[in-house]
């Protein structure tokens, strides 16, 4: 009997092993005939190839993900299933990105998935909703939730992620020895890795990130660093020496009770900077142009190209460059922050924003609050009549919004500010707003967002007029929050700028006009005001200035610029920009004089950055101000 037992469990434990075998050959040979569909429908619809001599490794990664499938579900035909939908979704899904934006995906993304739905409406958003959900529901349905193995698989999973938590930093520094890493380039980094493991390179990345809270004993050493070299006055930046001093700002008659009107601009940039060969006739009114013109048409240097909004939000909020190709608002902006709105709140100012789009997008909502502002309008406060695809035009957006600051609902002096949704990709058309303008050449893109901007101007313009008569001693700002998305890789801007082909062989000034839009700062009846260019992040100590408040603490000082240039990170890069030239640097590369200045600046901030918005404010405690804000 022994023996017969002992070969009745040898010939189960071999069919067993026999049939593992089986399955996962049949595993195997699915996810090669599945990964030659994707690369083949990707290269053909979307034109992006992997590297040659590393497709294998994108097969791999899609492997791993049946394989980690097959370990839970426990069936052969349910894991191809699930395992065919999701690497089907991601691959896809990867590759609008790449085309739309210029970037693949990454681990921000799955912060940002709500903010997908909320860019259709209608039956396309219930029908992404649909492709999203379809795989939720049949791992729900997979799933042998009765079955120990199951749970045994969790757990194994589990304490695998955990310990590659844990020792994120050294999970990093392998990964990226072993295959490779090139922070200003990501689509680079992709089309070497493959997807899956792009993904897992850059979640680890990301964990070792944010787990990084600077210590009080870095801060300390960070600020003493910093009155080191002496940059604690504004006078010490260039281009604002000879228009904004204590001084000047002092000379208004009205003081601290000037309103402050933000006027930030969707996609509005210079669009003749393309050449009459794209541009034979100018969007703007001739109104506009002078009005410019008065300024010396001023620049802001801009965090982001074609999206992002956001981040050139937080900039001009917070007084602090965004240096990752992620939302800041979505993942590193978690503590109760003293950004403009707060700091004016404190001085009386009644703080409103608006945008006339869904309140959750970017994670507006928790954001708005965590900078300050004491009011937020979004969709349902606007009436949407005036609207052209969802878009509603800013001629409605401002009347609405003036309205409700005539009738007295928010108390004096306020801080208006206004994010406009017109102009928004993809620069829809309307019967009700004909077309008024064409592009030189054949671009549909490039054809809505003329006629989009045709509208947009004109209605800055008739408001801009307007209020500088009703409230003639505001301080007035406004700007483009980002250049427009024109087609993949650059488009347009390829042929016009002739720009190289890889990111990492732009020149500076290649970089600064790819993040440079119209400024327009109007200090009350003094007027326009020439500032040469400015990033985004040094505009709140400037609006402080002028509003007489220079002496109030504040952080913004924190992220002075070293003399004589401005430094303008753009994601794993960095412009150095002087009266006239830029230089380019890589954030890895101390590559002249130059750029080893600003890179020892970038550094710094960055740590402050990560203490303020993400760690313990030992920064806020050395400055003197108070982390702790008004509901």
């Amino acid at each position: 009997m022994p023996i017969v037992a002992d070969t009745t469990a040898i010939a189960k434990a071999s069919d067993l092993l026999i049939r593992f075998v089986k399955q996962q050959l049949w595993v195997a040979v699915f996810i090669v005939g599945l990964t030659l569909l994707c690369r083949g429908i990707i290269n053909a619809v979307f034109d992006i190839g992997l590297n040659h001599d590393y497709w294998l490794r994108d097969l791999a990664g899609n492997w791993v993900v049946a394989l980690i499938i097959f370990a839970l579900l426990q069936s052969l035909k349910k894991s191809l299933i699930l395992a065919g939908f999701i690497i089907v979704f991601f691959q896809m899904s990867n590759a609008l990105k790449l085309v739309i934006l210029g970037t693949p995906a990454s681990p921000d993304d799955f912060f940002n998935v709500q903010n997908l739905f909320y860019l259709t409406e209608g039956w396309r958003r219930w029908l992404m909703i649909a492709v999203v959900a379809f795989p939720l529901l049949l791992a729900v349905l997979f799933v042998p939730w009765r079955k120990p193995s199951f749970w045994l698989a969790i757990v194994l999973l589990a304490f695998t992620g955990f310990g590659l938590a844990h020792n994120s930093e050294s999970v990093r520094h392998y990964l990226d020895s072993r295959y490779g890493n090139s922070v200003w380039n990501q689509p680079a980094n992709y089309k070497s890795r493959g997807l899956g493991l792009h993904l897992a390179q850059e979640t680890v990345r990301t964990i070792s990130k944010i787990g990084k809270i600077p210590k009080r004993s870095e801060v300390d050493k960070a600020l003493t660093s910093l009155e080191q070299q002496g940059t604690k006055e504004i006078r010490s930046e260039p281009s604002l020496l000879s228009v904004v001093t204590p001084a000047s700002a002092a000379d208004s008659s009205v003081g601290n009770a000037r309103n402050l009107h933000v006027f930030v601009l969707e996609s509005f940039f210079d669009p003749l900077s393309l050449g009459s060969e794209w541009v034979p006739e100018d969007p703007f009114p001739e109104s506009f142009r002078a009005l410019w013109a008065e300024t010396g048409h001023t620049k802001a240097l801009s965090p982001v190209f074609g999206g992002y909004t956001a981040n050139a939000e937080f900039e001009v909020l917070c007084g602090f460059p965004v240096t990752r190709n992620a939302v800041f608002f979505e993942g590193w902006l978690r503590r109760q922050v003293p950004c403009l709105p707060a700091v004016l709140s404190e001085k009386g100012y009644s703080s409103i924003a608006s945008h006339p789009n869904v309140p959750g997008f970017w994670n507006r909502t928790h954001a708005y609050h965590l900078v300050g502002f004491e009011h937020y309008l979004s969709k349902a406060h606007f009436d949407m009549t005036t609207s052209v695809a969802g878009l509603l035009l800013d001629r409605s957006m401002y009347e609405q919004i003036f309205s409700r600051l005539s009738r007295g609902d928010y108390a004096e002096p306020v801080f208006n500010y206004m994010l406009t949704y017109h102009g928004h990709l993809p620069y829809p058309s309307s019967d009700d707003y004909p077309d008024q303008i064409k592009a030189g050449q054949e671009s549909k893109l490039l054809h809505g967002y003329l006629n989009q901007m045709w509208y947009k101007s004109r209605d800055l313009m008739q408001r801009i007029e307007r209020l500088r008569k009703e409230d003639p001693d505001a301080l007035i700002v406004i700007f483009g929050d980002h250049l427009p998305f024109l087609g993949p890789n650059y488009a347009i801007y390829t042929e016009a700028w002739e720009l190289p082909e890889n990111r990492d062989q732009f020149s500076g000034k290649q970089l600064e006009m790819l993040t440079s839009t119209p400024l327009i700062v109007i200090d009350g009846q003094r007027g326009p005001l020439p500032l040469g260019k400015l990033p985004l992040y040094r505009l709140p100590s400037l609006i402080l200035t002028l509003l007489g408040l220079e002496n109030t603490p504040s952080m913004f000082n924190l992220s002075l610029n070293p003399e004589d240039s401005w430094v303008r990170p753009v994601y794993g890069m960095h412009i150095n920009v002087e009266e006239h030239d830029s230089h380019a640097c890589t954030d890895q590369l101390e590559d002249s004089d130059s750029c080893a200045q600003t890179s020892d600046w970038l550094k710094r901030t960055e740590l402050f950055i990560r203490d303020i918005f993400t760690g313990n404010q030992f920064t806020l405690d050395n400055i003197g101000q108070s982390a702790e804000l008004p509901n």
